[in-house]
């Protein structure tokens, strides 16, 4: 047993994120716990190639320190892996002490000035924010942004990188008229920093940024809100070089310039104005070719963008419009050899008709155009693809959809509802003025389902059907079509919760019939004692095409032990005397909250408060929230008084049920970003293929592909030969990343899979919870959540592709093209 325990005991990783306020710091308790461990066992037979049985044990423990410190400690053991992040080592230390309009940032964080300065990139190091109630404001910071990474010749994907140090000053003052700000930002690699020597074609040399930026907002009219930042970066790529410029720039001052140093500008303007019951926008953006800045990861340039948007609410708010349209347009330096102009334009309408009857319908039009600038190029190509990116070529995609949602039925005991969604895309590709081969395709998808839910029986019954059709080029189509069944039901008490779905699905190609799919799926999860949880899930699924039929059988099973609640508290010895004697002679009460009563003594709604934090229904609460409740919890304690002990119980329960109420929004905000992601695959999926053949066309018959020994003349040669190289794997990895992607999602056909997670949806929901929840918190704003999940669901899944996907295991699907 001692042997079992050396390795977590050795190998639990330790982490502080924590945000302090010392003016709570006499209200804390001394020393709090909270955490838990969950075992999972999981056995498969099919046709993967995994391990028949595998199981899994987390854990994970949370010090809390008088509400100064937070030190959680976790640990998991596999019969795949045994994983203890960063072992020895803190894997993260970031504290953010705060005291009033003051906030400290230490160790490893991240700040934001602005998109074009310093925008999210994490540092090691500190930082402060100044914001009194007075009209100046000031941030600051220093850190180290890379640290110093040699080349690895046994490695050559990892990084190689030099030390990099930065440090950035934002001010603000607010006049009464208006506001002015300014941020300047400075980083710099130490080329003293690596010691042995890296291939040349890494391009890799030590570099110097400096921006300074303004900023400045105000009001017209009392009403019109306008914002404007202009931002100039300055960036030295190779500070190894002596030699001196034609002439210094604004930021010589602070940059040491030479010859590879460039000067950049952003610029970015906008203008609201409240109109009705909505608003008038107008905005316009403007990125210098090459634009970047070391505060981001990542940077767009070299676009203009001109957008203009319009929001309305009609007829006592049951009508709500929305009307967006924008202009982009690349190649601001003339420097490329063609140009690209984008329009977007989408309108959104959602009508609440009755209080039985909702409709939403939404409508885009994306429109691509790149055209030739050299007629030079076109008339000298050789082979057909020799000028893919350079020719006249236009694309065109719209998109409709149209939902209706319909109380049928509401009485007390019975809820019954419908549902119908309707979805359109189609996507013209055309060079030439002239539809090419298999560029013209449409999307059309149809779903409907019918829900009948048992109030008094604590059950559901879902009924439902979905058909997809296909059409790729003139002559191609698919069809996908079946039924879905699916019966959710809670037993004693709603501590057993159990559901049963099932599902067929059928697809043709052209006409013939090429599989048959159907799926079994049996859960439950059973709540025993408050704080343990059991689970149950049974999953089988069986196809069959002409050629061959399988089956794949998986069996869950789940239990978790959350544990919460234990204090010390460093007191006077008499005090708990006095509160003893206290209690005795303290007056009952009774209230309710979400059809709960609470009643007794405060001594004994304490403890009711107590259990209800500690249910498993709230057991995944992040813990930064958890520690937040943990305190609204002890402040109810505290109360003697009747009537502000109540006060303070309900805004503690309605804290502690707004989770819940958010997790049931983030389930279906989630599902109806991946169902709308997977209705775009098809639309880039055709680019994604163009742009992949146009980086193999030219790395194929590049001389130094067909001929490796050809003596290469310069330097600038080899370099540009190495970065078509590199292009060319990003685009692989992008397009086949891609697919893996689209057969991933493909799974996901029911909410129910995102309420009961498994695979690689699982992780996401594990990474992404936190964060959504503190975004949500803040603004409360649905859309931007959506966009949060949208984009962090996109990178975490193509992050997973990069190394599981082989290439050359997938084919091309529009060009024909080896």
């Amino acid at each position: 047993m001692s042997k079992s325990l050396a390795p977590f005991l050795l190998f639990c990783s330790l982490g502080f994120s924590q945000s302090i306020n010392f003016d709570e710091l006499d209200k804390e308790k001394w020393l709090r716990y909270n955490g838990g461990v969950a075992a999972n066992a999981v056995y498969y037979d099919g046709t993967a190639n995994r391990k028949d049985l595998t199981y899994f044990l987390t854990g994970a423990l949370n010090f809390n320190v008088a509400g100064l410190y937070s030190i959680p400690l976790s640990f998991t053991y596999s019969n795949q892996n045994f994983n203890f992040p960063n072992p020895f080592n803190f894997n993260r230390l970031s504290l953010h002490p705060s005291y009033k309009w003051a906030t400290a940032h230490i160790g490893d964080v991240s700040m934001s000035f602005s998109p074009y300065t310093l925008s999210g990139h994490q540092f090691t190091g500190g930082g402060f924010e100044l914001n009194p109630e007075g009209k100046f404001q000031i941030s600051a910071m220093y850190g180290r942004f890379l640290k110093a990474t040699e080349y690895n010749s046994e490695a050559p994907r990892a990084i190689t990188a030099y030390k990099r140090m930065g440090y950035g000053v934002k001010t603000a003052y607010d006049f009464e008229f208006m506001k002015l700000g300014v941020i300047l930002f400075k980083a710099e690699d130490d080329e003293n920093s690596i010691e042995n020597p890296f291939p040349m074609e890494l391009g890799l040399s030590p570099k110097e940024n400096a921006v300074l930026s303004f900023e400045s907002e105000f009001r017209l009219l009392d009403k019109a809100q306008i914002r404007i930042e202009y931002a100039i970066s300055g960036v030295t790529e190779d500070t190894r070089l002596t030699d001196a410029p034609s002439s210094k720039g604004i930021l010589a001052f602070i940059l040491k310039e030479n010859i590879t140093t460039n000067y950049y500008n952003a610029l970015n303007a906008s203008f609201s104005y409240p109109a009705g019951n909505g608003t008038l926008g107008v905005g316009y953006e403007r990125i210098d070719p090459e634009y970047k800045t070391l505060g981001a990861y990542y940077f767009n340039n070299d676009l203009e963008n001109i957008t203009v948007n319009a929001s309305q609410t009609l007829f006592d708010n049951k009508v709500s419009l929305s009307v967006n349209a924008g202009l982009q347009k690349d190649n601001l330096d003339n420097a490329k050899t063609s140009d690209q102009q984008r329009v977007v334009s989408s309108v959104n309408l959602n009508y609440t008709a009755s209080e039985r009857l909702g409709i939403n319908a939404a409508y885009s039009n994306f429109q691509s155009y790149t055209n030739i600038r050299d007629q030079f190029d076109y008339i000298n190509q050789v082979g057909e693809f020799d000028n893919l990116d350079t020719l006249n070529y236009r694309q065109i995609s719209q998109n409709a959809n149209l939902g209706f949602n319909y109380m049928v039925k509401k009485t007390k005991g019975h809820q019954h509802s419908a549902s119908l969604n309707m979805v359109y895309q189609n996507s013209n590709n055309q060079q030439e003025g002239q539809t090419i081969e298999g560029g013209n395709n449409a999307f059309y998808n149809g779903s409907a389902a019918y829900t009948l839910g048992y109030l008094e029986r604590a059950m559901t019954v879902t009924l439902a059907a979905n058909t997809s059709y296909n059409t790729i080029g003139a002559t191609d189509n698919s069809l996908t079509l079946g039924p879905t069944i699916a019966v959710g039901k809670h037993y004693f008490d709603k501590k057993l919760r159990a559901n049963l779905s099932t599902s067929y699905n059928t697809s043709f190609a052209n006409g013939e019939q090429q599989n048959k799919v159907y799926n079994l799926r049996l859960g439950s999860n059973y709540a025993l004692l408050k704080k343990h949880n059991l689970s149950l899930n049974f999953m089988a699924l069986f196809r069959k095409t002409d050629l061959k039929s399988s089956r794949d059988i998986t069996l869950t099973f789940g239990y978790s032990y959350s544990f919460d609640n234990f204090k010390l508290e460093f007191q006077q010895g008499n005090r708990n005397t006095q509160n003893r004697n206290s209690s005795s002679k303290e007056s009952t009460l009774k209230f309710r909250y979400r059809n709960v009563s609470y009643s007794g003594t405060i001594p004994e709604i304490n403890r009711q408060l107590t259990l209800v934090f500690q249910s498993p229904q709230f057991a995944n609460i992040p813990l930064y929230k958890k520690d937040e409740l943990g305190m609204l919890l002890a402040l109810v304690k505290e109360q003697r008084n009747v009537g502000e002990y109540k006060e303070k119980a309900l805004a503690f329960l309605q804290a502690l049920y707004d989770y819940g109420d958010f997790k049931a929004l983030l389930n279906a905000s989630l599902y109806s970003v991946i169902t709308g992601i997977k209705l775009d695959m098809r639309k880039i999926d055709f680019t994604l293929e163009k742009l992949f053949v146009e980086t193999k066309v030219k790395r194929d018959e590049h001389p130094l592909t067909r001929n490796p020994d050809i003596q290469v003349t310069t330097e600038e040669e080899q370099r540009d030969y190495t970065l078509l190289l590199a292009d060319h794997k990003e685009r692989s990895q992008k397009l086949f990343g891609h697919r893996w992607m689209e057969k991933e999602f493909a799974q996901y056909n029911s909410i129910e899979v995102v309420e009961t997670p498994y695979g690689y949806l699982k992780g996401f929901m594990a990474h992404i919870t936190t964060n959504a929840y503190r975004l949500y918190e803040k603004n409360g704003d649905l859309e931007e959540l959506e966009y949060l999940l949208e984009n962090e669901i996109i990178d975490y899944y193509y992050k997973k592709s990069i190394g599981t996907v082989n290439p050359d295991a997938y084919k091309l699907r529009y060009i024909n093209k080896n």
